[in-house]
């Protein structure tokens, strides 16, 4: 079936079932939010012009928010399906989609196809500076994925909105360009991975970075890809007010960088007052954490 028409099939079931959300048989509108509910991210703006277009108290515009809610939950609990499988294959979280199912409850319009698509994108970009280039070394790698992600698409850290959520969360954030140390970092490192560059996760102290084994240098994307070198990243860290430890500049599993990126979220929407969201990702953090632990 062509592509045209099934698209024109989920517009319609969807505007059916959007319509029925009132109904007064509750087991028509069980059955209708669990349809909803299925379809995920496609149904999203739906149900929020649902509830724009009634008041707050209609049975409508409540089983709206129930869909959404139950969308950004069901997205938590996959991640934690995915963690759990990993914690018995002895294998880490893969970051791109642990990051997009993150994305989704944040976000619930969050499409993880788009995500990897853009992502895609940048690769190709990528992919055609490196050629452009004229010697291949990882310099010039490094220096080509510079040059798409923070001269071409502007990529850059946030400003006076640092601590809200559209500053975390993967889609908004590739949408947006701008973001925090640890998203920027993870954006960097998923399109370097795509580009055949290896690169980890650094976890310091109060800032994020990525280290190069190739070249034994660290990079800073929240300051343009910025080359560093142990010892700055040791002075920054003693000017911070810690006690310098080689475990300071560990890679960092993917694991690791998800819970880091969750505990930045949580602070987010404790300070956009957004109790449920803050509640439920400190729940799932404990959840990761009891999985994780080494017995």
């Amino acid at each position: 079936m062509p592509p045209l028409v099934q698209y024109s099939q989920v517009s319609s079931e969807l505007d059916a079932l959007i319509r029925l959300l009132d109904d007064n048989d509750p087991h028509v509108t069980t059955s209708v939010q669990r349809r909803l509910v299925w379809y995920g991210w496609r149904a999203v703006p739906l149900l929020r012009a649902a509830i724009a277009a009634s008041p707050p108290d209609a049975p409508g515009a409540l089983n709206a928010q129930a869909c959404i809610r139950a969308i950004r939950t069901n997205a938590l609990a996959t991640l934690l399906d995915r963690i759990l499988d990993a914690c018995a294959e002895g294998t880490d979280v893969p970051l791109e989609e642990s990051l997009s199912l993150l994305s989704v409850f944040g976000y619930p319009e969050s499409d993880p196809d788009a995500i990897g698509h853009h992502l895609d994108t940048l690769w190709l970009d990528v992919e055609r500076a490196i050629r452009a280039m004229p010697t291949q070394s990882e310099v010039s790698k490094l220096l080509a994925l510079n040059t798409v992600l923070f001269d071409r698409a502007q990529f850059r850290g946030a400003g006076n909105d640092y601590h809200t959520p559209q500053r975390i969360y993967l889609a908004p954030v590739l949408q947006h360009c701008q973001g925090i140390p640890i998203t920027l970092s993870c954006i960097y490192m998923l399109v370097a991975a795509r580009a055949g560059i290896e690169l980890w996760g650094i976890g310091m102290p109060l800032h994020f970075l990525v280290y190069s084994p190739a070249l034994d240098v660290y990079i800073d994307p929240f300051n343009a890809g910025t080359f560093i070198s142990r010892e700055e990243c040791r002075q920054f860290i003693e000017q911070a007010g810690f006690s310098f430890s080689a475990s300071m500049l560990a890679q960092r599993s993917n694991v690791e960088i998800l819970q880091r990126v969750i505990r930045n979220a949580i602070y987010a929407h404790t300070k956009s007052q957004q109790q449920w969201e803050a509640e439920t990702l400190q729940e799932t953090l404990e959840t990761i954490e009891r999985l994780t632990k080494q017995p």
